[in-house]
């Protein structure tokens, strides 16, 4: 995805900060990743430039963020937190809450807890805290920015397709006949 044009990836499930770290390797080139080299990019307008330069301005440009899903990885958000060339930490609250056997409990105080401890451990080495699966709460999304999260994950592909469709239907629905 990187090759064909991606500025950034986000890596599901990521629970230790070795798990980061493997992210990290596969997306970013040498010396913070061992990241292949393609030839030339279309971030670059396939054109050449010198490999160090190109490596540097793509490793700048690339974002890593790694998802949270697991009561697991909220204990070890410092940890991953510290890792060099991980660049935000991505909570998927539905995941999170199924793994703490509360799904669909989004009010519940754990969830409050893990993006404080989240978004301290960010603070804490220069990163930053993405809201993920709350689109359909709005206030709750809007409570952890103001604890410090910077961006909000408003949906998925499929979602934003079915409401589409299902708007699309109703309006055929509605023709008179």
């Amino acid at each position: 995805m990187l090759d064909g044009g991606a500025l950034g990836i986000i890596a599901p499930s990521i629970g230790t900060a070795d798990e980061a770290r493997a992210v990290v390797k596969a997306a970013k080139y040498p010396p913070l990743g061992e990241r292949g080299a393609g030839g030339a990019l279309p971030h670059l307008e396939y054109r050449s430039f010198p490999a160090a330069e190109a490596n540097a301005a793509i490793n700048d440009a690339t974002m890593v963020i790694v998802q949270f899903e697991s009561a697991d990885a909220i204990e070890k958000a410092d940890e991953i937190a510290a890792v060099e060339g991980v660049d935000m930490m991505l909570i998927g609250v539905n995941d999170m809450l199924a793994s703490m056997g509360l799904p669909g409990q989004y009010e519940h105080a754990k969830v409050r807890d893990a993006y404080a401890r989240t978004i301290a451990a960010c603070r804490k080495h220069g990163k930053h805290v993405g809201v993920g699966g709350l689109s359909t709460r709005p206030k709750l999304a809007a409570e952890f920015i103001a604890m410090g999260a910077r961006l909000v994950s408003t949906g998925t592909d499929i979602q934003f397709l079915l409401a589409a469709m299902t708007e699309r239907a109703k309006q055929v629905r509605e023709i008179p006949v």
